[in-house]
C-alpha cells in the first residue's frame, strides 16, 4: 500500500510517518478493538464511539505490514461479546479474541466463545464497571483449567492496591499498556517493583500497547527506558500492540498516533532480532495458541 492509498483507506492513527521498518513473518498486534454499531453498546456506555469496522482494521494492519492479531472486548459492549465473535469470524485463524464476562457466566458460554478463537478474558479497571476485584480470582481459576490468560486494564496506582491480589492469580496474566506506569519518573511508582516481581513468576506478560497513555511526547522517547528496561530483562514475557483505533484518545477528541513512528520506534528499541522476534512473533504465538498454520 502506498502513502497516498493509506492516506485514503487507514482510519484513526496520524500517517505522518511512512512504515520503515519490516517486520518478521507472523507478527501480531497483540492489542485493538472493533467497533461495530450493528451490535448495541451496553446502557452505561458514555463514549459513544463511533463504528472502527473489520474492514477498516484490515487496512491499518496492511498499512503496518503484520498479519496476526488479538481483539480486545471493550468496555462499550460490557459482556456481550457478539461484534467480538463476529469480527472474529470474520477474520479467521490469524485472530484471537480477549473476552469480558462476569461471574455468572456458564461453562458452555466459555465452550462458545473458546470455538470462536478466544483465549482469554478481560478486566479493565481503567474504565467501565462490568467485572469487579471480588471476581478477579474465582474467574481466574476457571479459566486457568482452559489454559487462557487474565488480562487487567488498569492505573499503576490501581494495580498497586491490587498487588495482593494479582500475585493469587493462577495461571497466565497479561498485564495491559506496561502497568500505565506514569511519567515523568516512572520507574520511581511502586508498580515497577510490581511488575518485576509479577514477571519473575514467570507467569505474567507485558503489554508494550498504547504509550501515548502515559508518553509527555508525540514520538513517545520519554517512554524508552521503560520499554527498553522490559524488553531486555523480561524478553520472553512482552507483546506489543497497537490499540488501534485509540478509543480514549477518540472520546477525549485528541489528535491520532503516529503509528508508524512508535512502531517504527519500539522495533529500534527492542535492539536486535532476537528480541524482535521474540516480541512480535515467538511471544504471542505461545500466549495465544497460534501456531505455524495460522497465517
Amino acid at each position: 500500500m502506498n502513502i497516498e492509498k493509506a492516506v485514503e483507506e487507514v482510519k484513526y492513527s496520524h500517517l505522518a510517518s511512512r512504515p520503515n521498518v519490516v517486520l518478521p513473518a507472523n507478527s501480531c498486534d497483540c492489542h485493538h478493538h472493533i467497533f461495530d454499531r450493528r451490535f448495541p453498546y451496553a446502557p452505561d456506555d458514555k463514549r459513544n464511539l463511533p463504528d472502527a469496522t473489520v474492514s477498516e482494521y484490515r487496512a491499518f494492519k496492511q498499512w503496518l505490514g503484520f498479519m496476526r492479531h488479538v481483539l480486545v472486548q471493550p468496555s462499550s459492549y460490557g459482556a456481550d461479546n457478539r461484534c467480538l465473535i463476529d469480527a472474529l469470524q470474520a477474520f479467521g485463524p490469524v485472530a484471537r479474541g480477549e473476552a469480558v464476562v462476569t461471574d455468572t457466566v456458564s461453562d458452555a458460554e466459555l465452550d462458545s466463545l473458546a470455538q470462536a478463537g478466544v483465549t482469554g478474558i478481560r478486566f479493565n479497571f481503567g474504565a467501565g464497571s462490568i467485572t469487579t476485584p471480588e471476581m478477579l480470582l474465582p474467574l481466574a481459576s476457571r479459566v486457568a483449567e482452559r489454559g487462557w490468560h487474565v488480562q487487567i486494564h488498569a492505573t499503576a496506582d490501581q494495580l498497586w492496591t491490587l498487588r495482593a491480589l494479582l500475585k493469587q492469580i493462577p495461571g497466565r496474566l497479561v498485564i495491559d499498556h506496561f502497568f500505565r506506569l506514569p511519567q515523568p519518573e516512572p520507574m520511581s511508582h511502586p508498580a515497577w517493583k510490581l511488575a518485576w516481581d509479577l514477571i519473575g513468576t514467570g507467569r505474567c506478560w507485558v503489554k508494550l500497547s498504547a504509550l501515548y497513555h502515559q508518553s509527555q511526547r508525540d514520538d513517545v522517547s520519554d517512554m524508552a527506558g521503560v520499554i527498553k528496561g522490559f524488553l531486555q530483562e523480561a524478553t520472553e514475557r512482552v507483546v506489543w500492540g497497537s490499540d488501534w483505533p485509540h478509543p480514549n484518545l477518540i472520546s477525549a477528541n485528541k489528535k491520532m498516533p503516529d503509528d508508524a513512528l512508535i512502531l517504527s520506534n519500539i522495533f529500534h528499541w527492542a535492539s536486535n532480532e532476537r528480541v524482535r522476534h521474540r516480541l512480535f512473533v515467538d511471544n504471542p504465538s505461545e500466549l495465544y495458541g497460534f501456531n505455524s498454520s495460522s497465517s
